[in-house]
């Protein structure tokens, strides 16, 4: 299909050159992230830390150009290969950084483009990514409502680099259910994926794979197939699937309509889950599994639409050992259960659990694992959880647990404890309505 070239034009980019220093400084204030300096580029710990080129990224007259500002770099005629200025303009970004700048206009992909060191990449309001699709394969685990096989996608965005920042575009998964991402990050340090939206489509929305100090902050995640904001990565069992990423902050997201996880921090430590808004999905909406030395914190959990689900039925929140979700790397190691993780302050409502503590062996009748690979020294205190049906609290699993001043409304069993597989877990000062 003929790409539309509907543009502004020229004129709108010399506006930019005089404006660009005050727009990209405004980034950082209007998504909320306050990591963002008056020179518009972000500080290392979420981002590039110095201040160096920009470059611009427009359509007109049917082509995608790409301009710093004094003359056109780059031009290409556009048909479903944006990637094609993107990358130009990512890799004309010099060691000391910079940044670039996408028009509020609409860029068709045909593949992905990948940021490197030091680059943060911007759009503005009406800046639109649209990916395409590349075939089709079986989806090993179709819900009742697709058919296979589905549509195949790939990555929008990928960052390969430390201090990267990808900021206020709209991705556009064109219907693709597998095989893609709109931002995907992989052994990057000091990554900030903020104040974007995703919609139709992408196997994982927003990903990151063996990444170090990552904010996720913002975003706005819509039907995605797998997963919303995760640290797997598409396609399942491929080699960045289930790294192991640290230091990481997820926070004020609203996350619907996939058939797993909303937030699915896997092989995460050191972590935080904050202030996010999630509902809609299909396995338990926040789950860590495993995660270590983190967080759950003041988050909206509500309305779990189940879709298949483990021993313990599917929950607001979960923490749990999961065979099936270790790498060679983790496997036999202590971070191959979950540990030292608050949950504390959420709202959670109409999910079939409210939460849940377990251990699920690939072997179903492996119950050894129930006693030696159980989640433990784990905090629940201070949770609101109503109009749980099979359970608010449960724990099919656990050790060293603290069950505490949490309010249940409505559940079927108030708070579940398996105490042939559980040792040490104190319940106190919880109030139970019905």
């Amino acid at each position: 299909m003929a790409d539309d070239t509907s543009d502004t034009g020229l004129a709108r980019v010399a506006d930019w050159r005089s404006t660009r220093r005050s727009f990209v400084a405004g980034v950082g204030s209007a998504a909320g992230l306050g990591a963002f300096t008056g020179t518009g580029v972000a500080q290392r710990g979420g981002g590039p830390g110095r201040p160096g080129a920009t470059y611009f990224v427009y359509r007109e007259n049917g082509q995608y150009r790409v301009t710093d500002g004094t003359g056109v770099a780059f031009r290409t005629t556009a048909d479903r290969n944006a990637e094609e200025a993107f990358q130009y303009a990512f890799d004309a970004i010099p060691a000391s950084g910079g940044t670039v700048v996408a028009a509020a206009d609409t860029f068709r992909f045909g593949g992905p483009a990948t940021l490197g060191d030091d680059t943060a990449l911007t759009g503005q309001r009406g800046t639109r990514f649209v990916g395409s699709r590349i075939g089709r394969r079986d989806d090993p685990l179709p819900s009742d409502d697709q058919e296979n096989p589905l549509p195949r996608g790939h990555d929008l965005i990928r960052i390969r680099g430390d201090d990267v920042a990808v900021t206020n575009v709209e991705f556009d998964g064109a219907g693709t259910q597998l095989d893609s991402h709109a931002v995907q990050a992989d052994d990057a340090t000091g990554v900030l994926i903020g104040n974007n939206r995703t919609v139709n489509g992408f196997q994982m929305a927003l990903s990151f794979t063996g990444c170090e100090n990552v904010v996720v902050r913002g975003n706005e995640v819509v039907n995605p197939n797998w997963y919303g904001i995760t640290s797997r990565g598409a396609p399942e069992g491929g080699e960045r699937d289930l790294k192991r990423s640290t230091d990481v902050v997820v926070a004020e997201n609203r996350v619907s309509g996939m058939k797993f996880n909303n937030i699915a921090t896997y092989n995460v430590s050191n972590f935080s889950v904050v202030g996010n808004v999630v509902f809609d999905g299909g396995h338990s909406l926040i789950a860590c599994s495993p995660a270590q030395q983190g967080t759950i914190v003041g988050n909206v959990c509500r309305n779990l639409n189940k879709f298949g689900g483990d021993p313990g039925g599917e929950a607001g929140i979960e923490i749990e050992y999961k065979e099936t979700h270790l790498s060679e790397a983790v496997a036999g190691t202590p971070e191959a259960t979950s540990y030292d993780v608050t949950v504390s302050g959420n709202g959670i409502e109409n999910c079939e659990v409210g939460f849940v503590a377990r251990t699920v062996p690939a072997d179903p009748e492996d119950t050894a694992a129930r006693e030696g690979r159980r989640p433990h020294s784990f905090t629940v205190t201070g949770n609101a959880i109503n109009d749980c049906a099979a359970a608010g609290i449960r724990i099919r699993s656990g050790e060293a647990g603290v069950i505490a001043t949490n309010t249940i409304r409505n559940a079927g069993t108030p708070i579940d404890v398996d105490e042939e597989y559980t040792e040490d877990v104190r319940r106190d000062l919880n109030v139970t309505r019905s």
